[in-house]
């Protein structure tokens, strides 16, 4: 199944895949980024571009048993695998520390 147009970002040692649909707003906040949705602002490390294509595939049954996070599936962008967030439940790894701000003061 190939979607189109996803905002890639490094978070964690991984790299990470939002549908661009999905981004509301990005902000720089400090030595990191605020990718905003409509559900929550998720944290990156490093915002690595904008790519038209993905081939996303699901996760394996075997891959899930062992990935505790909510996922959209999987791309290959590069070398790289590339997880895909669902904005409504994104992964622990792109979440804020407690008590940071998340709304960009």
């Amino acid at each position: 199944l190939i979607r189109r147009g996803f905002l890639l970002l490094r978070r964690a040692g991984g790299m990470w895949g939002i549908a661009n649909a999905d981004v509301a707003s990005l902000t720089r906040r400090g030595e990191s980024y605020g990718v905003g949705t409509a559900e929550s602002t998720l944290r990156a490390d490093e915002i690595v571009g904008v790519v038209d294509d993905l081939a996303v595939r699901p996760l394996a049954a075997a891959v899930r048993r062992f990935w505790p996070e909510a996922s959209l599936g999987w791309a290959v962008h590069g070398a790289l695998p590339v997880v895909l967030v669902d904005p409504q439940r994104p992964p622990r790894a792109l979440a804020w520390a407690e008590g940071e701000p998340t709304d960009g003061e």
